[in-house]
């Protein structure tokens, strides 16, 4: 068996022999070939891979393992199993397996430089310019919403350009997190992935799941200036705590203990990760988060009437007609257009000039919090339109100078077009299904009322005297049960209802 010198020397030479290829990383040593598959850039205090050996000569026959390199028991028994299956020399597979550690961890330390620095894609002197044009286009928000329904998603305009905007707050100290809410086959992943499909690849990350603590050990810039979108709350539940944090704070940080390979001793890790970054997410749930929880997001819902419903299907039929084709663009095409539009948006500091009008309630606490959210929607419309508005550089007292862009009124008085109801909607104690249950239900009720008082008009009744059923509501509505029921059962509870 080598030395440690021996060992040391031998890795220096035969860091080149590590290469990339699709399905893993491969290690040529003198007496075995190796390939490598699930190496993290974390997790430092172990190297643990599924490492598959085999004759240079012959890679039909091979051995195959998942161990961690840096237990010296499980290298032993790498090497005995090579030994027995390969007749490769023990001695000699000890000591690739050093060299092919010191390859490994020169490998962690480019995978993580790689992944805090998102590649960007680079574009054309005329896409530049196509994109340029566009972000300067006095019909920049009407394209926007065009562009949607090119790519296939019909109405919804509100929520689509809040969407989009929300998305461009990541360039924002303070960005939006977005939950989107809906029954079972409205739209609302829909309408995520369409938004996500705007946004340049490097600078989004869809999750189904996420579990507990995945956040905390990413790199440190992994999560900067992107947006993350997780389908379904389901997802998420486990790392709600995480959530909630990244979204107020925008950052995480955890020490975690470990134990030295070297010397066996505790020692501690801390890992942070900063934002800014966007949360979205999507549920069909009402009371999957808790109140603290909801409270740091924008609730969208989707629309789920008939007329909308009738578009859709149509829009489904319109799809594939020949005409269709002749008259719209690749989807690949409008894509590329706003990833390129989005790149050259900078992540300027946003100013407010004191003459700018902007009054909020202040009759509950909450408007604290969703003030904080306007001026944020206002913020990310500006920088949206940054190429249509005063922008400049300004020296700050200690010296340091800040690029600005101005917002206007315009940016103020867009942000409560769209963001009126969504805000409404945020301070209301009601989830807005339920809402709209309620209104369904003061329609069964009006009905009722007025077949009752036209069979016997002296009759003396009001309102909340008249009796309704579920399956009433559920044939008035096309509810499913289990949805009748939990939002019945919350407008009870807040005494909107009562039980006969």
């Amino acid at each position: 068996m080598p030395t440690t010198q021996q060992a040391c020397k031998l890795s220096r030479s035969s860091c080149a022999e590590l290469r990339r290829s699709t399905d893993g990383l491969h290690y040529a040593g003198e007496i075995l070939s190796y390939r490598i598959s699930g190496l993290t850039p974390h997790n430092l205090d172990r190297l643990r891979i599924t490492l598959k050996a085999h004759q240079p000569s012959d890679a039909s026959l091979f051995h195959i393992d998942s161990i961690d390199l840096y237990n010296s028991r499980a290298r032993e028994g790498f090497a005995d199993s090579c030994a027995q299956y390969l007749q490769a020399d023990k001695g000699k597979t000890v000591a690739e397996l050093m060299q092919l550690i010191s390859a490994l961890e020169a490998e962690r330390v480019s995978m993580k430089e790689k992944g805090s620095t998102p590649a960007v894609v680079p574009m054309s002197e005329e896409e530049k310019n196509e994109a340029l044009e566009t972000l300067k286009s006095k019909d920049l928000l009407k394209r926007i919403v065009r562009d949607f329904e090119a790519i296939g998603y019909i109405g919804e305009k509100y929520n689509k350009l809040l969407g989009y905007i929300a998305a461009v707050s990541r360039l924002q100290p303070d960005p939006l997190a977005l939950l989107i809410l809906s029954r079972s086959g409205a739209g609302k992943t829909s309408l995520q992935d369409a938004v996500c499909k705007f946004v340049p690849s490097e600078a989004v990350i869809q999750y189904t799941r996420l579990t507990g603590q995945s956040l905390f050990y990413r790199d440190e810039n992994a999560l900067k200036n992107r947006v993350l979108a997780i389908e379904e709350e389901d997802g998420m539940r486990e790392a709600m705590y995480s959530i909630k944090t990244l979204i107020s704070s925008q950052k995480l940080s955890i020490a975690a203990t470990r134990t030295d390979a070297k010397t066996g001793k505790f020692s501690v890790d801390e890992y942070t990760v900063h934002g800014p970054v966007v949360v979205m997410v999507s549920t069909t749930n009402p009371d999957a988060l808790d109140d603290e929880a909801k409270q740091r997001f924008l609730i969208l819902t989707i629309d789920e009437s008939r007329e909308q419903t009738k578009s859709i299907l149509q829009a489904q039929l319109n799809k594939n007609m020949h005409d269709w084709y002749q008259h719209t663009s690749d989807e690949s095409v409008i894509i590329g257009l706003h990833h390129n539009m989005q790149r050259l948006l900078k992540p300027l500091t946003v100013t407010f000039t004191r003459d700018l009008k902007l009054v909020w309630p202040y009759s509950r606490l909450q408007m604290r919090r969703e003030q904080k959210k306007f001026v944020s929607l206002v913020k990310a419309i500006t920088l949206l339109h940054q190429y249509q508005r005063k922008t400049g550089a300004m020296k700050r007292i200690d010296g340091t100078k800040v690029e600005y862009v101005q917002a206007t009124q315009k940016d103020i008085d867009l942000a409560l077009e769209l963001g009126r109801e969504v805000f409404a909607r945020n301070v209301d104690d009601v989830s807005p299904t339920a809402r709209g249950l309620l209104s369904f239900i003061v329609e069964l009720v009006k009905e009722k009322y007025d077949t009752i008082k036209e069979l016997d008009p002296k009759k003396n009744l009001f309102l909340s005297e008249v009796p309704f059923t579920r399956k009433e509501l559920r044939e008035m509505t096309g509810w499913s049960e289990t949805q009748v029921r939990r939002n019945i059962d919350q407008l009870v509870e807040l005494g909107y209802l009562g039980r006969i």
